[in-house]
C-alpha cells in the first residue's frame, strides 16, 4: 500500500495569501492535488496544512484525506514533512510526497513511478523532467527515519543528492508541473 503526504502548510507570503486554498478551475488547488493522488489510486493521504483545518477538511469533503495542522510551520518545510510522515500510519509500503501547491501532477506519472519502485530496490523514486528533478517524490517505507531527520526549509533535495544509486530517476518528456507562487503562476496555469 502507498500512501501521500501532502505538504500544504506554507505562509504563502508571495501569494498574499494562502495558495492551496485559492480556486483554479473552480476547485481549491490543493483539492485539484488529493484528486490526483486519489487517482493516482494512493490512500491513505494527510494534508499538511496551516492552522486552518477547518476550512481545508471542507475543502476535502468526500475524500479520505486527512487534514493536519503543523504547529511549527515556521521551522521550515522539513516540520511539515516530518509530522505528515508521522501522521500516515503503518506498516506502508511506501509513500508519496506532493506539493499542496501543485494542481497539475499526472496520476499517470505516480502510477509509472510505483511499478519502478516495485521492480527496483530504490530508497526514492523521483520524477525527471525536461527541466530537472521535480515532485512528486515516492518514497519506500524504510525512509521515514531518514526524512524525520530533516530539517529547515529545504525538504529532502539535499538527501536524496547524496544518495546515489538508491535514487531512481523516471524520465518525463516534459517540464515539471508548475508551482502556484504567485498570482501570475496561477494565472499561467492555464497559459
Amino acid at each position: 500500500m502507498i500512501g501521500a503526504v501532502v505538504l500544504a502548510a506554507g505562509r504563502a507570503a508571495r501569494f498574499g495569501g494562502d495558495k492551496v486554498v485559492a480556486p483554479w478551475r473552480g476547485t481549491a488547488i490543493v483539492r485539484h492535488v488529493v484528486d490526483r493522488l486519489v487517482l493516482a489510486g494512493l490512500s491513505p493521504i494527510v494534508v499538511v496544512c496551516g492552522p486552518d483545518t477547518a476550512r481545508l477538511q471542507t475543502l476535502l469533503e468526500g475524500t479520505d484525506a486527512r487534514v493536519v495542522a503543523n504547529p511549527r510551520r515556521d521551522e521550515g518545510l522539513s516540520s511539515s514533512l516530518r509530522l505528515g510522515i508521522e501522521t500516515l500510519p503503518t506498516p506502508l509500503d511506501g509513500f508519496v510526497v506532493a506539493l499542496g501547491d501543485q494542481p497539475g501532477i499526472d496520476p499517470a506519472l505516480i502510477g509509472r513511478m510505483a511499478d519502478v519502485w516495485r521492480d527496483s530496490n530504490a530508497a526514492a523514486v523521483v520524477p525527471q523532467y525536461r527541466d530537472g528533478r521535480g515532485n512528486p517524490v515516492l518514497f519506500d517505507d524504510t525512509m521515514r527515519r531518514r526524512l524525520a531527520m530533516l530539517t529547515g526549509d529545504a525538504g529532502a533535495r539535499e538527501l536524496l543528492a547524496g544518495m546515489g544509486d538508491r535514487v531512481v530517476p523516471v524520465p518525463v518528456d516534459a517540464d515539471a508541473p508548475r508551482d502556484v507562487d504567485t498570482r501570475e503562476d496561477l494565472r499561467a496555469l492555464d497559459g
